[in-house]
């Protein structure tokens, strides 16, 4: 019962590259899950994206995805990634809104892949050139 109430955790990842080089690559990751782009002024440490609204059109509730990203050097050459995710519901007959952090998304997993594949594409275009 205690973890229910407790804070939500970041999920933590390191990458190979300096913060600007997996900032860039984070939101790269990010489109190509299909996630805005709504807020990086704390570029390049911080970052927030959100997934489209989906609507029930039965119950009239809308839910949103958004997630938000901190960078931190955490050793020479490498950057520690934390990632949070919050899902955010507005009833359609209420239009009460609430927002919860999530544990355990499918997202972390997907983002965490993603940014790595983006890293290594890059890696190799500039080992090419």
């Amino acid at each position: 019962m205690r973890e229910r109430f407790s804070p939500v955790p970041p999920k933590v990842r390191t990458f190979d590259g300096d913060v600007r080089t997996v900032f860039a690559a984070a939101k790269v990751a990010l489109k190509q899950l299909d996630y805005t782009l709504t807020d990086s002024s704390g570029a390049p440490t911080r970052l927030e994206a959100s997934s489209r609204i989906l609507t029930s059109e039965s119950l009239g509730d809308s839910r949103q995805t958004v997630a938000n990203l901190h960078f931190h050097e955490s050793s020479e050459g490498k950057t520690e990634v934390e990632v949070l995710i919050s899902l955010q519901v507005e009833s359609g007959s209420t239009r009460a809104r609430s927002a919860q952090e999530k544990r355990e998304h499918g997202f972390y997993d997907n983002f965490f892949a993603t940014l790595e594949q983006v890293l290594q594409e890059r890696a190799k275009e500039t080992a090419g050139k």
